[in-house]
This record gives C-alpha cells, sequence and structure tokens, in this order.
C-alpha cells in the first residue's frame, strides 16, 4: 500500500490525470478481483464502451475487463468453501455442445486458407464460452441476475445516448448520416438496442412500486426506441418487429400489455420513417436495392458453402477465402466487398455454415436452442412459484435474445460479448427457478 500510495504521488507530480485513471483502475481490479457477481456487472457495462471513443480496440478495456472476470471466476472456483455453481454437472449435454463446437472450430484450422485468422476466430469463441460459464457461476440468485440486466440496460443507454448525440459520418458520399459507435455499424448497435428494448419493458411493466426504477427504465426504453429509427437499419427494424411479436407470443400474463405496447411502437416507428425521417433516411429504409452490397456477399457465402458443405472453408477466413469465389456463374452488382474491401458475411448463420459447415451451424444452433429453452423453462418455473417479476424478467431475455438472432441475419455478430451474455442467462435463470421451487417445495 505505501508503494502504491508513492506511485500515485509520483503520477500525480507529472499528470494528475493519469492518477485519477490509475486509482480508478485499481478500484476497478479490486472489485472485480474481490466479487465475481460485481465483475461480472462492471464487464457487463465495460462491455458497451467498445461502441465509445474511450474504449475501441487501441484501448481494449473489455479485453482487460474480461481477463479480470475469468481470473476472478477461477479464484472462485479454487477457494470457494461451498460447491459453486457447476454448469458441466447441471447441463451436460449442453456442455458437450460447447465442447464439441469450440473443438470443431479448432479442427478447422487444419483446412483453413490462412490458420492465424482461424486462430484468433478460435480465441474469440473460448473467450465467450468462458463468458457464458463465467455467468452460470457468478449469478447466485435472483438479486445478482436483476443486477446483471440493470448493467445490460445502463450500457445500451450510454451507447444510444452517445450515438444519438454524435451519429456516424455517411460512409460513402451518397450515404446519410446514421446512428453507430467508433468501429462499429449501425445495423450491431441497433441489434443489441432492440434486445435492451425488451428488458427495460420488463422493468417498466415488472417493478411499479419503484417508481425510480420504473422512470430510469422508461427513459431507457424512449432512448432505446429513438436509437433504433436513427439507425436507419433495415435489421434493426426487422428485429424490432420480431422482438414485438416475440413479446406478445411469450408475454404470458402480460399479453395484453405486449399487445399495446407493439401498437404503440409500431405506430411510432411508421409515423417517424413517414413523416419526420430525412427523404434520403426514408428512401435507404424503404428501397432495397440489393442490401448495399449485402446480397452480393451472401452469394459468394453460398457459393462457399456448395463448395465446402460438411466442414466448411475454416474459423475465421470468411473474408481471406471470399475473392476466390468470385469468377463464377452469377453476376455481382459490388464486387469490391470480396477484392478491395473483403468483408464478413453480414449474417451469423452463413458466415459460420461457410466456415465450419454443416458440422458447426448444427452445433452453434444446438446451443443457440438451448438458451431459448432453457429461458422459457425458466419463466414457467418462476410462475409456477408466483414470483411475477423474475417470471416477466426471463420472458423478457427469452424476447430479447429472439430479437438479437432475429437481426444478426443481417450481420455477423458470434463473437459479440452481449450475445453471449444473454445465451448464458437463459439457463443461469433456470437453475435459480428450480432452487425456489425446492425451496417452496421444502
Amino acid at each position: 500500500m505505501v508503494a502504491l500510495a508513492a506511485g500515485f504521488g509520483l503520477l500525480a507530480g507529472i499528470d494528475p490525470r493519469i492518477a485519477l485513471a490509475a486509482a480508478l483502475g485499481l478500484a476497478f481490479v479490486a472489485v472485480m478481483i474481490s466479487d465475481l457477481a460485481a465483475g461480472l456487472v462492471v464487464f457487463t457495462v465495460v462491455a458497451f464502451l467498445d461502441f465509445l471513443p474511450f474504449g475501441g480496440a487501441a484501448v481494449t478495456l473489455s479485453k482487460v475487463a474480461g481477463v479480470l472476470l475469468v481470473l476472478s471466476w477461477l479464484a472462485v472456483l479454487a477457494t470457494k468453501q461451498e460447491k459453486a455453481s457447476d454448469f458441466f454437472s447441471d447441463h451436460p449435454m449442453a456442455s458437450y455442445l460447447l465442447l464439441l463446437f469450440l473443438g470443431w472450430s479448432c479442427a478447422s484450422i487444419l483446412w483453413a486458407e490462412d490458420p492465424q485468422a482461424g486462430i484468433g476466430a478460435v480465441y474469440r469463441y473460448g473467450l465467450n464460452i468462458l463468458l457464458f460459464l463465467v455467468v452460470y457461476t457468478a449469478i447466485p440468485s435472483a438479486r445478482e441476475a436483476v443486477w446483471v440486466v440493470g448493467a445490460f440496460l445502463f450500457g445500451a443507454f450510454v451507447s444510444a445516448s452517445y450515438g444519438i448525440a454524435f451519429p456516424a459520418p455517411p460512409e460513402t458520399p451518397d450515404d446519410i448520416s446514421r446512428l453507430g459507435g467508433v468501429g462499429v455499424g449501425a445495423n450491431e448497435v441497433a441489434a443489441l438496442l432492440v434486445a435492451a428494448l425488451a428488458l427495460a419493458g420488463a422493468f417498466a411493466a415488472g417493478w411499479r412500486r419503484s417508481p425510480l426504477l420504473r422512470l430510469a427504465s422508461l427513459v431507457v426504453l424512449a432512448t432505446c426506441t429513438l436509437g433504433v429509427l436513427l439507425s436507419f437499419s433495415r435489421g434493426g427494424l426487422i428485429a424490432l418487429a420480431v422482438a414485438l411479436v416475440a413479446a406478445v407470443v411469450l408475454g404470458g400474463r402480460w399479453r395484453p400489455a405486449a399487445v399495446g405496447f407493439l401498437v404503440v411502437v409500431s405506430l411510432a416507428a411508421v409515423s417517424y420513417i413517414t413523416f419526420f425521417a430525412p427523404p434520403e433516411a426514408r428512401e435507404r429504409v424503404t428501397e432495397v436495392e440489393g442490401g448495399t452490397g449485402r446480397t452480393d456477399i451472401w452469394k459468394v457465402g453460398l457459393r462457399m458453402v456448395e463448395a465446402s458443405p460438411t466442414n466448411g472453408i475454416g474459423a475465421g477466413n470468411f473474408a481471406t477465402t471470399s475473392v476466390h469465389y468470385l469468377l463464377e456463374p452469377g453476376a455481382l452488382q459490388r464486387d469490391e466487398f470480396i477484392v478491395d474491401e473483403p468483408k464478413v458475411a453480414h449474417n451469423i448463420y452463413l458466415e459460420v455454415l461457410a466456415e465450419l459447415g454443416v458440422v458447426g451451424l448444427v452445433l452453434f444452433l444446438g446451443i443457440l436452442g438451448f438458451s431459448l429453452a432453457a429461458g422459457v423453462k425458466a419463466a414457467r418455473a418462476f410462475e409456477r412459484v408466483g414470483d411475477r417479476r423474475m417470471e416477466l424478467l426471463a420472458r423478457s431475455i427469452s424476447v430479447a435474445l429472439i430479437a438479437l438472432l432475429a437481426a444478426d441475419f443481417f450481420v455477423s455478430d458470434q463473437f459479440s460479448k452481449q450475445l453471449w451474455l444473454l445465451l448464458a442467462l437463459g439457463p443461469t435463470l433456470l437453475r435459480i427457478a428450480e432452487t425456489e421451487e425446492r425451496a417452496a417445495v421444502a
């Protein structure tokens, strides 16, 4: 402590701002290491900082937070007196799915054109699977689950506010200024904001006895809705429509409120795009025109699938290998996204299928299906024990995940930390619900 104090004193003499940043960093490390649940809350917020100028790839704050979170998780597993929640014991079949998917991704490096890109993709898959396991251990009860979802909403609110205040500049002279983040497209931001909408709706409807929390939820709800509209993302708007329909289908006792919310948001979206949006933005939403090159990328991706349907071209190799599938029958309008600036598939399912083949896609879809089914089962279990708030939260997480997966039809977001966080929350809430059921019976 004396050495640290002396170091901070020297830093303050050089530059007070550096000393302040170091002090905050030390506090951040202490929180991450000392309390796994608190560390997960901090990480959830920090993960959204990738959309801000001070949280991009140059700083890698989210990567540092992820490393600290994993260290905290390992410390809990090694030192905790009572048995920590063990995903492998509770869900052995799903554990095999995760391990097989990671193992198949590793194996694909053997036939990948660019093994270095494959190693990078496997590394990112491994980190996300670790996050899945960390979330399951870090949330022992309903209180921690609420805090993590609240952190997700706070991060989404900050990202939406920044995107609204500082819209991303047009990518081309003919394009328009859209909501986005630093190094992140408007489609990715819109997808996360739609997921946050579903979660904010749960807080607004389920925490009526907490006026301050309900007001904050309504503010987040309005901000994220505005952010989705200002993104002018066709994928984001489709995901919003899917989320509204899913909320009605999975709404349970809140279905009438979900129907009302669907009508209000739909009218607001149509009214804004019709009467208030700039003509260029309106044309972008209503006129497809090949999806600004996306459909050409999809054609090339389908050619990859036809060439290697079973094992794919190798993890992380879509952009590298796409140029080899350009000179084949079938016209392409935007070949610059294949030759000059190689792009990813802009479709999470097509990219997994092209890179890992049918085997990889089946394993990936199995993970998605397991998490969705767990979330729905958790909602039913909470309903049986009469825990209305957690039932609503479980339903909203399922809706948020469905919305994000619908948006991912237009973006390659398989490495998204927010996606894997939502995937982990389904089985985590199921474990909490089953614990409450056993306690009620006892």
